[in-house]
């Protein structure tokens, strides 16, 4: 059974993402009516390199903020509602996007080559955390490997000493016996 500080803090936490949550879709839709001002405007997409940052930025913060709200666990409805619908308004955000370079900013393969080199970064960082993961894996398993050969070789010599002290305890009981045996 969970205590109440455990509930406290689970509600607290889904309370913190739900806000962040918002708070970064709100950036997020901020920088792209910047975006969508500087297309109207006739300005090209270096001109709204700022707004696009932050909206990646924010776009970026909003995944996240997802992440912990799935990880989390936690079965409230309005974490659930708000996370869905970020996630939908974040995918209306990107198509608005992928629409404005193609048609107002005339950059049709600027929003795919950014994708892809978002995509391919993402899988080099993946790629670098799981062989990160398997370096640290692998000198645990060193060290447990080695820490087992300790123990068998001081098990090992145990035995040895036992067995000497005992073989000992022996010859001498049988060697005292003989003495003793006559009288």
């Amino acid at each position: 059974m969970l205590d109440p500080v455990t509930i406290t803090a689970g509600i607290v936490t889904a309370k913190a993402v739900v806000s962040g949550v918002k708070g970064a879709l709100e950036l997020a839709k901020e920088a792209v009516d910047e975006i969508r001002a500087c297309a109207e405007a006739g300005k090209g997409v270096a001109d709204s390199i700022g707004a696009l940052g932050s909206f990646f930025s924010a776009a970026h913060k909003i995944e996240e903020n997802i992440a912990v709200a799935k990880e989390s666990g936690k079965s409230d409805h309005e974490m659930v509602i708000e996370a869905m619908m970020a996630e939908r308004e974040l995918r209306n955000f990107y198509v608005e996007l992928r629409e404005m370079f193609t048609y107002q900013f005339q950059e049709p393969g600027l929003y795919d080559e950014y994708m892809s080199r978002l995509e391919a970064l993402r899988d080099e960082r993946r790629r670098s955390a799981m062989e990160a993961r398997l370096h640290e894996k692998a000198a645990e398993m060193a060290i447990k490997r080695k820490k087992a050969k300790q123990w068998q070789f001081m098990e090992s010599t145990f035995a040895v000493i036992l067995g000497t002290i005992v073989s000992g305890l022996l010859i001498y009981g049988i060697v005292w016996m003989f003495k003793q045996g006559g009288s």
